[in-house]
């Protein structure tokens, strides 16, 4: 019986491979391989990879790695913060570029030095509940100033001392403010905060549920909320607004000409604009409408520029410490 029964799962395989779908040959034995650090979203960054590598197939393909570990596989080209690629440079581990697309940016979105080359960035936003904005009109919660202004507000937001985003937005408002004039800001609408928050998405629960009228957050945090029946909207500050700017990179080991193909793919496939929206990042794209369209207007972008150094990061968190945060 047991030897019948050996025969049927014999005879079974042998149809299964003569009828069923053979192993794909591997089309991409023979390409070349560039290899990208990414700091973003592990599937975000594979999406991405997928799809350059199904582009490309036999020419050229290119493979993600998410550290950078001493004795490691040596990366080519890094996706990441401008923090990052600002911190690799001091280093010397990046190289100039000079390449036609790169040209086409807004200069405050390129490194001087063609170290790097921003592709989309992640916006600071107010998330404003529906009931409070039924309350005092949308008019009235357009700007910074018009939080500012207010009598009676309760913001939510994360503690600036956090992390390197929220860093990022004491040093972008410092940027743009000036350095003084954005404490004396900060310290003003510090009356309307209950308390700072540990976690980036408590702001976004708090303002959900009513028990904070505004949220001062990311777009990234709050995109995959943002549906019909959601009881808060957002709103993009018509000043301007401090962004996360996210960025591409050469090392110095790469090939040129492998390691500029993705380059180049990362900035003008339009392919990477729907990956992103398909991934529910909220990243906004420096070319939104396609990178043979007009760019962003880079005046509403707020960088950090000059607080790019730890030493110099740190002394201005430790000033919002004491002069908002602690202030008696």
């Amino acid at each position: 019986m047991i030897r019948c029964i050996f025969l049927v799962l014999i005879l079974a395989g042998m149809l299964t491979g003569g009828c069923g779908e053979q192993p794909a040959p591997a089309q991409n034995a023979g390409a070349q391989t560039v290899v990208l650090y990414s700091e973003l979203d592990n599937k975000f960054t594979q999406n991405l990879v997928d799809e350059f590598n199904k582009e490309n197939k036999a020419k050229l393909q290119m493979k993600a790695i998410y550290e950078l570990k001493p004795g490691g596989e040596q990366p080519d080209v890094v996706l990441a913060e401008q923090r990052t690629l600002a911190g690799l440079k001091r280093q010397e581990q990046l190289k100039p570029v000079a390449f036609a697309e790169g040209d086409r940016l807004p200069q405050k979105l390129r490194d001087a030095d063609l170290s790097w080359y921003g592709i989309f960035y992640d916006p600071t936003v107010f998330l404003v509940n529906q009931q409070y904005a039924r309350t005092v009109g949308q008019a009235n919660i357009c700007s910074w100033q018009d939080l500012a202004k207010k009598q009676q507000l309760r913001i939510a937001i994360e503690n600036l001392s956090d992390s390197n985003s929220t860093q990022n937005f004491l040093a972008s408002m410092a940027d743009n403010f000036g350095e003084e004039a954005s404490l004396d800001y900060l310290s003003d609408i510090n009356r309307f905060i209950g308390q700072y928050s540990k976690f980036p998405f408590t702001p976004i629960r708090m303002t959900a549920v009513g028990d904070a009228d505004v949220a001062i957050t990311r777009q990234s945090y709050v995109f995959k909320y943002l549906e019909n029946k959601f009881p808060a909207y957002v709103v993009y500050p018509k000043e301007g607004t401090p962004v996360n700017l996210f960025c591409i990179g050469m090392f110095k080991k790469a090939d040129d000409v492998q390691a500029l193909t993705v380059m180049e793919w990362l900035l003008t496939s339009p392919q990477v604009q729907t990956i992103a929206q398909e991934n529910a990042t909220g990243y906004l794209f420096i070319f939104p409408r396609g990178f043979e369209a007009a760019a962003v207007d880079s005046d509403k972008i707020w960088l950090n520029s000059s607080y790019l150094e730890p030493a110099k990061q740190d002394a201005l968190t430790n000033k919002w410490l004491s002069k908002v945060r602690f202030s008696k």
